[in-house]
């Protein structure tokens, strides 16, 4: 494949968040072959940032951080400043037209959706079937493909010595069957739902919050008083957390709780954790019930937990990820790419 110029658009700050940690991916593999600019968001008033785009003249511009009304019109006028006939390209990260109670932002998306078949880009890639059904609706070129990646060398599995000094040097009881969860400490996060796993599956939870994302003091507290290890702020070294784990948890349901493909789960089954979560988002589409990943509603979580610290089950929960590491997720796009730039 001949060699793309592409402006990368989204937040590339410390990679605390899922879409922060695709962008940084996407810049380091693309960067590799291809003649890549970022747009960084949080300069987007910045006449430096616009001039240097116009000036890398760009056949790709690719917004990363969500598809939203807003975010079209601002990669159109992208487009529009770079001179060229510059492809755009959309990824559907959160869908913005969920109930306008879940706050200004969803409320402003709905309000405006009529507009989004007058400012689409060229194309908008989806990670879930009401993603996709969303925006065919609002007549945009839709492709399905999975964006969400993960570093098969970050997360690996660990041996049982390397397990049991991790938990050491993290206060976790080396005897405890160790149930984790990685993400913010809000409820409609569902995170709720851990304290019925700490009570009942007579496993110690362990959650990593996000600094990106206010604690909500309330479930905070009722968690750490359940017995719940609670642990905020950015962690470089999150795959330890995964390495003294032996499952990971997502009880996530509310569609705006994750972005479609959580990355969490990706990470996890990298490290060949079992993993019992809800049928959250693009994850149907990707996995069926096999070799320690099972679907599971929420009240029976614990359930699945103590089968899991019971049982004898086979698992090979990293077998089901490596068709998504980075290198792949990334030639899969420079395929949209090209098929875009040739149409």
């Amino acid at each position: 494949m001949h060699s793309m110029k592409i402006c990368l658009v989204g937040h590339f700050s410390a990679p605390d968040e899922a879409r922060k940690v695709i962008a940084h991916h996407l810049f380091r593999i693309t960067s590799q072959d291809h003649d890549v600019e970022v747009f960084d968001l949080t300069r987007w008033s910045s006449v430096d940032a616009w001039r240097r785009m116009k000036l890398f003249d760009p056949d790709i511009v690719h917004y990363i951080p969500g598809a939203s009304p807003l975010s079209f019109l601002f990669t159109r006028a992208l487009q529009a400043y770079a001179g060229k006939e510059a492809k755009t390209v959309m990824f559907s990260a959160l869908n913005p037209f969920q109930s306008p109670s879940y706050g200004p932002y969803y409320a402003f998306s709905c309000a405006s959706k009529r507009v989004v078949p007058l400012i689409k880009t060229d194309l908008v890639v989806v990670q879930s079937d009401q993603a996709e059904r969303t925006y065919r609706a609002l007549g945009c070129n839709v492709k399905y493909s999975v964006y969400s990646g993960v570093d098969l060398e970050k997360f690996r599995p660990v041996s049982s010595s390397d397990k049991e000094k991790l938990r050491l040097e993290y206060g976790v009881d080396p005897e405890k069957f160790v149930t984790l969860h990685v993400g913010s400490v809000r409820k409609w996060r569902n995170v709720d739902h851990l304290i019925e796993i700490q009570k009942e599956a007579g496993a110690q939870v362990v959650l990593v919050g996000r600094s990106t994302t206010k604690n909500e003091n309330d479930v905070e507290q009722a968690l750490r008083k359940a017995g719940v290890m609670v642990t905020d702020g950015y962690n470089p070294r999150i795959a330890e957390f995964y390495g003294l784990a032996d499952c990971y948890v997502f009880p996530t349901t509310t569609p705006i709780g994750s972005i479609d493909v959580p990355l969490s789960v990706l990470e996890a089954m990298a490290c060949n954790l079992p993993v019992v979560t809800t049928r959250f988002g693009g994850l149907p589409r990707m996995f069926r019930e096999e070799n320690g990943f099972f679907y599971s509603d929420t009240a029976h979580f614990p359930q699945h937990i103590r089968a899991l610290k019971e049982g004898d089950i086979k698992i090979e929960t990293r077998l089901l990820v490596l068709p998504y590491s980075w290198d792949n997720i990334a030639n899969n796009l420079y395929a949209m790419y090209h098929e875009l730039l040739d149409a």
